[in-house]
């Protein structure tokens, strides 16, 4: 994991523990914010852990692929 997604991780708690100590102070509709901030970091690093998850799958070779190349070197 990177640092931004351990960050975003962190925050997406953080704001979850902040809410939960608000709601029991105001109202649901007062302390929403939170919720959606808590939300809104969560769907971040789902996003931003998909996407660096795809960019490692282009750049890895699969076996077949190494297994080929192995293959050609050898009949050389």
């Amino acid at each position: 994991m990177k640092l931004y997604e351990i960050l975003l991780l962190a925050a997406a708690a953080g704001f979850l523990v902040i809410w939960i100590a608000e709601y029991q102070r105001t109202t649901f509709s007062e302390s929403y914010w939170l919720l959606m901030l808590c939300l809104g970091s969560l769907l971040t690093f789902q996003y931003v852990k998909n996407r660096r998850l795809e960019r490692e799958k282009t750049v890895s070779p699969t076996i077949k692929q190494m297994i080929n190349e192995r293959k050609k070197k050898k009949k050389y």
